[in-house]
């Protein structure tokens, strides 16, 4: 089975946390989360030296893949081991038995990727089993142990058997002693981790006696001894200071938290992976195509029948065109016993008033678990309708789930979230090939759009893990959406203009003559109800309406998912309009030659880089310098500090004494073959031997300190390898693409499309101003400040009448659209359809970088691809000055 491959924002998250693993080791965690975050780094309660930083991750983003990738990562880079000892840390019990099942499960995703990095050297248990593995094993194997929280966290060490004197552990204390005794003398530092003389006295089989002032022989003190990576699953629950402690006493070296609810307060989110990122991957369904119903639960329940049917009809039409097989599932949450309809009356209701088959229906309480045993995805299951009425056991997934229908209120529903969790994920994480079934469907018992907008806004927010910038994206009214892909698009609904009502106290005459606001008296006190996008005046008038930091940031949250919900209304790709394709660059080798895309790959296929060169074997930036028992390691402008390794510390599957150059070699080559793939190992091996003798024998580094080192030498390694592609790729594009070798022309037959779902505008940089942008094609804006001359362009081309639309463009493909250069892809700061149908491609750039060659190749790509395209698209370079023109002129310009 092949590994399971990552998603993009997936890969970002890993990759920022590879960034940030690096930059700690030169310069700190505090330093280093800073620089990537921009915010303060909190170094409590684990202090500097011990980094702890978060991954949030919404509600169907794969946080067990990540969590697994994440384990090798930190090994190579902030460990620098390739034998690690990892602490998995989850809630409860069910979800320990599930992540333990993933990880020892051959060909399971999760266990893919550790056994990827590992193979047959890697021990995957409980707490239980910890002692089973032997001590030799402990460093020349990779250890990952999955418990839940709860096993370390109490007050009393002797009421949890992890701190117990534990005979099972005397013949590992025993190898440690002779092997590690540097770490087995630091245990001593660590909360309650050593034998105390009242505790010795206590034990009736004098054991202790010996032993007292020593780290005691415990599972807990033997899996500090490793300085674990401990990895935190749902971390929020693990922010009390009594998980602050049992969490210290594990020694960990590191800590990564995963969550998609942070508190905010205490937690170090070094990345945050958005709504649109999850659905531009096909984690989750959206948007939520909400149905509101005022007449009261019957009709709820009778729309939520026929959406299933529907859609069910849909999956069939699906299937028989190849996709996989789907049951969609609704999910109920009635009403408490005692209410007007609890499980048991609706499903009478189901069954009698509805005629839905009985086997068809199942409830899922407290006390009727008719769920247990099921397999819902299976063909030969009926099951289409599960009534619950809080939460449905942890661990239980229902992949075909795909109406929510809510009986009770949502802004007081308890535990919505978990139902509303389950019918987000996409089956398979797979875009369907009918539309209706790539949406998730919600019916509630409310007044009106507005109201349950903002109440499922407030669920998804509060309890979910996702923003008001997420919720952009998230809901629609169903009425807007045609259940039937074959339907012929709806007449246009006139809908609701989202209205809020804010606190006030003393509305201003000034407040109610602005647009959209009117003051109004609610259960006997005046508020202001607002409709249409709140601009920085209006948005000063109702924070001046309250008095308080709380009242006033509570405003401003208000305001956030009030923009947020009358953008998931107003943008274009909410109200259906196209977006015009984009072609990029094709070529040909001559002139009636098959068109090719463009890729920086193609101008490296004929090319034969030499690795033996001078040039080629010289690491520059690589130098070791020895200070006294530790060793300084510099690569370019970074400096690592080594200290001398104990024996297990150094895992290349021998002993320290027969560490050669040989085996230096061929770690190498086992540890970069997968991100070198363009150089065979024919070329690999003897590049990597020439290296490493040159560093022995002329710079004299001793074998055991390049071991040491091999992480950071095999960085130096892909950095070299990096720096002698670009000059290849750098010849060959001028030879080739600007002056002419290749027949060059954009590839309309092949467009980049901008579609409504494939927009993955990362958490961390959205647009979050009160300026209104009325044209940009998405609810959201990635990369874009709320001041600046980017912010500045960006209301140029928003206003300018000749643009009928525009993208701020990502970076990253394959949701952002780019031209190649010599050394990467291009992405162009903004694409714009005009009112005419061309295409516009517009870069603003600073002054201080118009001279940098790389800018001025992405200059050229950008008009040679407008040149080329016979006056169907055009290219601007836009500056704060040109020519003596200012930024409105120049776009005047090219958009003329």
């Amino acid at each position: 089975m092949p590994t399971l491959a990552l998603k993009s924002y997936q890969q970002a998250a890993l990759d920022t946390l590879t960034a940030f693993a690096q930059a700690a080791q030169v310069g700190g965690a505090a330093r280093a989360f800073e620089a990537l975050a921009g915010r303060p780094y909190q170094s409590e309660p684990f202090g500097p030296d011990v980094p702890c930083v978060c991954l949030r991750i919404p509600t169907g983003g794969g946080k067990t893949l990540l969590a697994a990738h994440a384990v090798p990562l930190l090994a190579r880079h902030w460990r620098a081991s390739d034998a690690p000892v990892a602490v998995w840390l989850v809630p409860s019990d069910a979800i320990r038995a599930q992540t333990l099942r993933g990880l020892q499960t051959p060909g399971h995703p999760v266990r893919q990727v550790l056994a990827g990095a590992y193979g047959e050297r890697l021990r995957v248990c409980a707490l239980e089993d910890v002692a089973q593995i032997a001590p030799p094993d402990w460093g020349r194997a990779a250890v990952v142990v999955v418990a839940t929280i709860q096993s370390f966290r109490i007050d009393d060490t002797d009421q949890r058997h992890v701190y117990s004197f534990a005979e099972a552990f005397e013949r590992h204390f025993k190898a440690a002693a002779s092997t590690q005794p540097r770490a087995l003398a630091a245990l001593a530092a660590l909360p309650d981790a050593c034998v105390t003389a009242e505790e010795a006295a206590q034990d009736g089989r004098a054991v202790l006696r010996g032993f007292v002032g020593q780290p005691r022989q415990s599972l807990a003190n033997w899996l500090a001894l490793h300085q674990p990576i401990v990895i935190v699953d749902e971390a929020h629950n693990a922010k009390t200071d009594k998980s602050f402690t049992a969490l210290k006493r594990l020694n960990p070296a590191c800590l990564l938290e995963l969550t998609a609810t942070p508190i905010a307060a205490r937690t170090n989110v070094l990345y945050h992976v958005s709504a649109q990122e999850l659905a531009a991957e096909h984690m989750i369904k959206l948007p939520i195509a909400l149905a509101e119903h005022p007449e009261g639960w019957p009709q709820a329940v009778l729309a939520t029948v026929r959406t299933r049917a529907a859609l069910e009809a849909e999956a069939l039409k699906d299937e028989a065109a190849g996709a996989g097989y789907v049951r969609p599932i609704a999910l109920y949450q009635a009403q408490n016993a005692g209410d007007a309809v609890p499980p048991e009356a609706l499903r009478r209701h189901l069954i009698d008033e509805l005629h839905v088959p009985p086997e068809q229906v199942v409830v899922a309480t407290g006390s009727t678990r008719e769920l247990d045993g099921l397999e819902l995805a299976a063909r030969d299951c009926p099951v289409r309708h599960v009534i619950t009425v809080q939460a449905l056991r942890e661990g239980w997934d229902c992949p075909f789930a795909y109406v929510l229908c809510s009986l009770q209120k949502l802004a007081s529903a308890t535990a919505v979230e978990q139902l509303l969790g389950r019918v987000l994920r996409m089956p398979y994480a797979t875009r369907r090939g009918r539309e209706p079934l790539n949406r998730a469907w919600a019916h509630v018992c409310e007044a009106e759009f507005s109201s349950a907008a903002h109440a499922l806004a407030d669920r998804l927010i509060q309890g979910m893990g996702f923003e008001a910038l997420d919720v952009a994206s998230m809901l629609a009214p169903a009425a807007s959406l045609p259940l039937f892909e074959e339907n012929q698009a709806p007449a246009p609904v006139q809908q609701a203009p989202v209205a809020t009502d804010f606190e006030a106290i003393a509305p201003t005459d000034a407040l109610a003559a602005l647009p959209g606001v009117a003051v109004r008296t609610i259960a006997g006190a005046p508020r202001v109800v607002v409709s249409g996008h709140i601009g920085a005046e209006l948005e000063g008038q109702l924070l001046a309406g309250v008095r308080g930091a709380k009242k006033q940031d509570a405003v401003r949250q208000q305001i956030a998912r009030h923009n947020a919900l009358v953008a998931a209304q107003t943008a274009p790709a909410a109200r259906g309009e196209h977006f015009a394709p984009v072609p990029p660059l094709g070529y040909r080798e001559a002139g009636q030659a098959e068109l090719w895309p463009l890729e920086r790959e193609a101008l490296l296929e004929a090319v034969d880089i030499d690795l033996l060169t001078p040039e080629a074997i010289e690491l520059p930036g690589f130098q070791v310098v020895e200070q006294g028992r530790a060793f300084e390691i510099y690569l370019k402008d970074e400096q690592v500090r080594l200290r001398p390794a104990e024996a297990s510390q150094i895992a290349l599957d021998y002993g320290v004494s027969g560490i050669g150059a040989q085996d230096l070699v061929r770690w190498l080559e086992q540890s970069l073959y997968a991100s070198l793939p363009e150089f065979t190992p024919a070329q690999r091996q003897p590049w990597f031997a020439a290296v490493v003798n040159r560093l022995l024998h002329e710079q004299r580094v001793p074998i055991e300190t390049l071991a040491q080192a091999r992480f950071t030498l095999a960085r130096a390694l892909q950095a070299k390898a990096a720096d002698l592609r670009d000059a290849a790729a750098k010849a060959r594009f001028h030879q080739l693409v600007l002056d002419g070798g290749w027949q060059v022309e954009p590839d309309w037959a092949r467009p980049h499309v901008f579609g409504p779902a494939t927009y993955p505008a990362p958490a961390g940089s959205r647009y979050g101003g009160r300026y209104e942008f009325r044209k940009h094609y998405y609810p959201v804006i990635a990369d874009l400040k709320s001041e600046g001359e980017e912010f500045a362009c960006a209301q140029l081309i928003d206003r300018h009448p000749k643009v009928k639309h525009w993208v701020r463009n990502l970076d990253a493909a394959p949701a952002g659209f780019w031209l190649p250069t010599s050394r990467h892809r291009f992405f162009a700061d903004f694409v714009a359809e005009l009112v005419d149908g061309r295409i516009a491609l517009l870069e603003y750039k600073g002054a201080h970088l118009a001279s940098d060659p790389g800018e001025i190749e992405k200059r050229q790509i950008g008009e040679l691809w407008a040149r080329r395209s016979g006056g169907r698209a055009v290219f601007g370079w836009l500056m704060k000055a040109q020519d003596g023109l200012g930024p409105a002129q120049q776009l005047d310009a090219v958009l003329a």
